[in-house]
């Protein structure tokens, strides 16, 4: 069926079941497509994930019974979740891997940038390779990366973060790393809580982030980074960081120091497309933060096994679940990742 078609497929489901109220049906739907398993509620879906050496089941309808113990917090994820995948008809149920990017640049160069990867044996000795595994890119912002942790831990999905460093000066204002007070960046931020064990209520000082280690920016099964010093100079966004590394294209002198990539001159779209299709198309560097990110997420196993995650300890939130009314008696639908 065409993809708008199977959505309403499921609806028409939907209304055929409520109308045999007094003898309750259950459909079972086996997917692979995003387009039904972002239509149906999270509680109606069960989600079977492949390990090393078995196949498990995991019931989003638990995913979302942990906002009443984690709190006001963990029930916003859950919301934007909601809306998200059905918005854009997200295919993470169905990749072998994940890479959370911050807009449409990254999104549109990665791709090429994996290749690159690849022909420059960055992943030698890994089999099989991210160039032929199912590896989804998801465009989310660095304002919001941070409510796709809890979920991609509980589908237990390798993710790879790649976000901006996004400086800021005691005004909140944009800096360049000379005068930077700050990151802005609520992605970095959380993840700096998390991994520091610092208290929310805290402010984390930008030393603090910048001084993250390889393996403090590997949480379980998520990595983080962002951009770090190179060349001597401190990017602060995807942009700045390819024109850092590839100086003599963008007419950037050697010893320049400070680079600041003007989005109201060139919008970001065209700056990428600019970049895969333009004079250094073939042989332009990659900036190494991306690189590092890569390299890991391709060393990881598509079929990992469970791996204990870092997370902040919140309070408990007081209301309880009752066991004997959260059951689901609706429709379900079984995803498969295989």
């Amino acid at each position: 069926m065409h993809p708008q078609l199977q959505a309403v497929f499921v609806g028409h489901l939907e209304d055929v079941l409520s109308k045999f109220s007094g003898n309750p049906i259950q459909i079972i739907m086996s997917t692979h497509s995003s387009h039904i398993a972002n239509t149906v509620p999270f509680k109606n879906i069960r989600y079977l994930r492949k390990k090393s050496n078995q196949v498990i089941c995991k019931n989003l309808n638990e995913f979302c019974g942990e906002k009443d113990r984690m709190g006001e917090e963990y029930e916003k994820n859950i919301d934007f979740l909601r809306k998200y995948l059905t918005l854009s008809r997200c295919d993470l149920y169905f990749c072998d891997k994940a890479i959370l990017v911050e807009g449409a640049a990254e999104r549109l160069l990665l791709p090429d940038m994996i290749k690159k990867c690849e022909r420059a044996g960055k992943f030698a000795g890994v089999t099989p390779t991210l160039t032929s595994q199912y590896c989804t890119i998801i465009e989310v912002g660095g304002a919001y990366a941070h409510r796709f942790f809890d979920f991609v831990d509980f589908l237990e999905i390798p993710t790879l973060i790649l976000t901006d460093i996004d400086f800021v000066d005691k005004n909140q204002r944009k800096a360049l790393r000379k005068n930077a007070d700050n990151t802005s960046n609520s992605t970095i931020k959380k993840w700096g809580h998390d991994i520091l064990n610092i208290a929310l209520t805290r402010k984390i000082d930008l030393e603090q982030i910048l001084a993250l280690t390889d393996a403090q920016k590997t949480n379980g099964l998520r990595h983080l980074e962002f951009q770090m010093e190179e060349n001597g100079a401190y990017p602060r966004s995807l942009e700045e960081a390819i024109m850092n590394v590839n100086r003599e294209y963008y007419g950037i002198e050697t010893e320049e120091r400070d680079i600041d990539f003007d989005e109201n001159e060139e919008r970001k779209t065209d700056f990428a497309l600019d970049l895969i299709l333009g004079d250094i198309s073939d042989n332009y560097q990659v900036p190494s933060y991306i690189e590092k990110g890569l390299v890991w997420l391709n060393g990881q196993s598509k079929v990992p096994d469970s791996v204990k995650v870092k997370k902040k300890l919140r309070r408990p939130y007081k209301k309880r679940i009752n066991a004997k009314t959260d059951k689901n008696t609706g429709g379900d639908i079984g995803v498969e990742q295989i």
